[in-house]
């Protein structure tokens, strides 16, 4: 993307009909790692008993009144600013009651809340800056799950931390910053009206004290933007819009989407948005457009989307189900948009005789994986028996790859499977240890990947 392309900022809040060639070149920079996410309050949400969403933050305003006995209409009582600059003017609750209702709410919302899942297919896509403007921290959750490395860290209005100096290459693994503070720390966090006025006051005052330059320089590189959830009547925004692409509001063209069933922006929203920052509001809701992203971001490397095209090769992998479970399943999710289908050892419960099971399923598959850990050679593993005969069948031309993955430090010399050229990570390193590990993942989905096609 040249230097002086225009940078797209596609607030996504809807429900709308975008050309084929648009969510194309959307994925297309998520995939190159050019892409920036914005998540908005509306799009944290819980599920409903009706199956709907209802943000977070307007749950977290609704329970607040109702334990304090605050009688609002429902258009008021649904702004967590208003009710808690109500709750602190009319003295119900104290600063610091309000705050602790805040994190106990939100303390309760991390073991019970059903988030839309929309979120975690968002978090399966490489974004290398994730900017999450409610208090929560949720949606590292996903990676935590996934574990796939990242780095978090938050704005303090109150009293910002010096600039980290970020980083955004290759090399570094995504950034989930709040850029209002975070519900663990409370003393970050924007509550009430005058906490809104005292950090508009920080991040457009003096250089040392707003978000920190090196996020901001960021910002005004040629990159496409997601806005999703975003509420364009909130005054606020236009604010944070005007701080965060001071120096490029005349390269960006950002494109604007409601959540499903939440009213658009009105005329005066439309008109300040399109001439300020000359921002599109197609007729799409969020789910829409994310249903289609993922349709045309799986499709980038010739695949259709997940579970829509039959696989072209079948994959078995070897591990400790006991100690290496969650290494096994985070590699499954990156091998997920692949056309491949992958067995595992739990797929022979029932079976009388485990390593003839074993025997059978490495005839019918084209790629043997074992995940080398030092539990992998424990007494007893049913795959032990077999390794010698993987090795002699090892041969990726005539479709029987064998590829070992050290998923934590360990020398494979003196093993069957040292003398196999295929192991990955390359020159053996581990996936585990020293932070690589989304770089290891993805080089090894990769590979898998250029050797699927070779099937073909």
């Amino acid at each position: 993307m040249p230097n002086d392309a225009p940078r797209a900022i596609v607030g996504v809040n809807a429900d709308s009909k975008l050309p084929d060639s648009v969510y194309q070149n959307i994925a297309r920079q998520i995939h190159d790692g050019a892409c920036v996410l914005f998540l908005g309050p509306n799009v944290i949400g819980a599920k409903q008993t009706d199956d709907t969403y209802s943000p977070l933050t307007e749950l977290c305003a609704a329970e607040l009144a109702q334990k304090a006995g605050l009688s609002l209409p429902q258009t008021e009582s649904s702004s967590l600013y208003h009710v808690a600059s109500s709750l602190r003017f009319r003295n119900l609750l104290s600063d610091t009651m309000i705050i602790g209702a805040v994190q106990e709410f939100y303390k309760k919302a991390e073991r019970e809340a059903q988030l839309n899942p929309l979120l975690e297919l968002l978090a399966d896509l490489p974004f290398r800056i994730v900017v999450n403007t409610t208090p929560d921290d949720f949606f590292a959750r996903y990676y935590d799950q996934a574990v796939r490395p990242y780095r978090f860290d938050y704005y303090n209005f109150r009293k910002p931390a010096p600039d980290p100096l970020y980083r955004f290459d290759e090399e570094q693994a995504p950034l989930i910053y709040n850029l209002f503070g975070v519900y663990t720390k409370p003393e970050s966090l924007v509550l009430t009206y005058g906490d809104q006025l005292g950090y508009v006051n920080k991040i457009t005052g003096a250089q040392h004290e707003r978000v920190p330059d090196s996020l901001l320089a960021a910002f005004s590189t040629p990159r496409f933007y997601l806005f999703m959830g975003f509420d364009f009547e909130e005054w606020s925004l236009r604010v944070l819009l005007d701080a965060i692409f001071r120096n490029a509001r005349n390269s960006i063209q950002p494109f604007a989407y409601p959540i499903k069933g939440r009213s658009t922006a009105g005329p005066q929203a439309r008109v300040f948005f399109q001439g300020e920052f000359r921002m599109e509001f197609p007729s799409e809701d969020m789910e829409v457009f994310i249903q289609n992203l993922m349709h045309h971001y799986n499709a980038i490397d010739g695949q259709a989307e997940t579970g829509a095209a039959e696989p072209v090769a079948d994959a078995l992998l070897l591990h400790n189900e006991q100690t290496d479970d969650d290494t096994c399943k985070a590699l499954v999710k990156h091998l997920r948009t692949l056309r491949l289908r992958v067995h595992t050892l739990g797929d022979a419960l029932g079976a009388d005789d485990q390593t003839q099971w074993l025997r059978e399923k490495m005839n019918a598959v084209q790629v043997v994986m074992p995940l080398i850990s030092a539990d992998f050679f424990a007494d007893g593993r049913p795959y032990l028996p077999l390794l010698e005969e993987l090795v002699k069948r090892n041969d990726p031309r005539n479709r029987f790859l064998v590829m070992p993955i050290v998923v934590k430090p360990f020398s494979l010399e003196g093993t069957p499977l040292g003398a196999l050229k295929t192991t990955r990570p390359l020159l053996k390193k581990a996936v585990y240890g020293e932070g690589q590990e989304e770089k290891h993942f993805n080089e090894i989905a990769e590979t898998l990947r250029k050797y699927i096609a070779s099937l073909t």
